[in-house]
């Protein structure tokens, strides 16, 4: 898409060849029964990841003498809204390879580190999990005080992580430390790439509401755990870097598989507004009924061009991090908005786990809390404007 005074709204071949092959994987594979099993039994289907693998998923950010495709960061996006479509949940677990994964190692890791990761990542092998929460460090990301202590040539960790999705059942953990509490506190911060076997890493399940389907939330436990120094992911203290780059990006996937999923939630309240009938007609042909999704719809559109905006400006090289929070926000919020407002179309069979929309629900709550809430995406858009 072009960022200019002719935009074009338009995927090219390669990109409606990316959409129609994740609708096609995801027609298959994730039926309603398998995505109410996944969220009943709160596990992430990696058994899923080396199809993915096969069909390009996993590899299509990855550049090509690692494996990959090459693809842009718009062909991403296509591949997420198309995942989220389908399940929230899936699309995370694919983003927790292509974002904070093959991206991150992409931008800040070393060439030892990019051989390792990539390929792996285009197999399906390697998906990560972001331990950066603490318990007094949520909003206030660059609070941490998890530390690590440099040792001969390694890093000891010692601290607490929470709300880390996967930590138990991912290969690699990427931890967020601080190596130096003298300077202020977006200074002393680095990121290590751990394997998540390594000695003295303890985690605890906590129970969510939703997303089950992507796997575990966890307090994680580090103590001292011991890393090589090669574990570290860009410079030493130049971690926030690191984290505000990736962040960038991920809030774009996030409002990616966002505007899926409420394009998700919008065709099948369309489809059962046709189909339900009351007062001898469809309910669909009442003005409430159209009117409403009618809204929803609109304000969707507008999210899609957003997130798309922002997309294109990553392809070009251009700075984003307005445009990504500007995405983000209107995404997260607006899906919220329809899973809220289309579970009227359903009445009272929307409160109950015989459809989906329930799910969908439970699951749009995160996406207004996690990578940022909207409070915090309205504070960055904020001093982007020089308020």
């Amino acid at each position: 898409m072009d960022n200019d005074a002719t935009l074009d709204f338009g995927f090219t071949i390669e990109q409606a060849q990316i959409r129609d092959a994740a609708r096609g994987f995801t027609n298959r594979l994730l039926t309603r029964e398998f995505l109410r099993e996944i969220d009943a039994n709160g596990r992430a289907p990696h058994e899923l990841l080396p199809e993915m693998a096969e069909l390009g998923f996993t590899g299509l950010p990855v550049p090509t003498e690692y494996g990959g495709s090459g693809g842009s960061a718009t062909d991403v996006t296509v591949l997420l809204e198309e995942f989220g479509r389908a399940s929230l949940s899936v699309a995370s677990l694919l983003n927790r390879a292509l974002g904070w994964g093959a991206d991150a190692v992409q931008r800040y890791g070393t060439e030892a580190q990019k051989k390792y990761f990539l390929p792996r990542v285009v197999s399906g092998e390697m998906i990560f999990a972001f331990s950066h929460t603490e318990p007094d460090a949520g909003s206030d990301a660059a609070a941490i005080i998890t530390k690590a202590v440099p040792v001969g040539e390694d890093f000891v960790i010692s601290g607490s992580k929470m709300f880390t999705t996967g930590a138990a059942e991912c290969p690699c953990l990427i931890v967020t430390a601080r190596t130096d509490a003298t300077v202020g506190k977006h200074k002393g911060i680095s990121v290590f790439l751990v394997d998540s076997t390594t000695p003295g890493i303890n985690c605890r399940r906590i129970e969510k509401l939703g997303m089950r389907g992507a796997g575990g939330l966890y307090e994680v436990h580090y103590d001292d755990v011991r890393v090589p120094g090669s574990a570290m992911l860009g410079d030493l203290h130049g971690g926030w870097s690191v984290i505000g780059g990736t962040l960038e990006r991920a809030r774009i996937a996030q409002a990616s598989y966002c505007v899926g999923a409420a394009q998700g939630v919008i065709d099948d309240a369309v489809q059962y507004a046709n189909e339900r009938e009351q007062f001898g007609q469809p309910i669909g042909r009442f003005q409430a009924i159209a009117h409403l999704l009618v809204d929803l719809q609109v304000q969707t559109d507008a999210a899609r061009l957003l997130l798309y905006r922002a997309a294109s400006m990553i392809d070009e090289g251009s700075p984003c991090m307005r445009e990504a929070s500007v995405a983000n926000l209107h995404a997260t919020e607006t899906l919220v908005k329809v899973t809220s407002d289309a579970m009227r179309v359903w009445g009272g069979y929307g409160f109950t786990r015989e459809f989906d929309i329930e799910r969908t629900l439970r699951d749009a709550r995160l996406f207004v809390i996690g990578d940022g809430s909207s409070q915090i995406q309205r504070n960055l858009i904020a001093r982007q404007m020089g308020l």
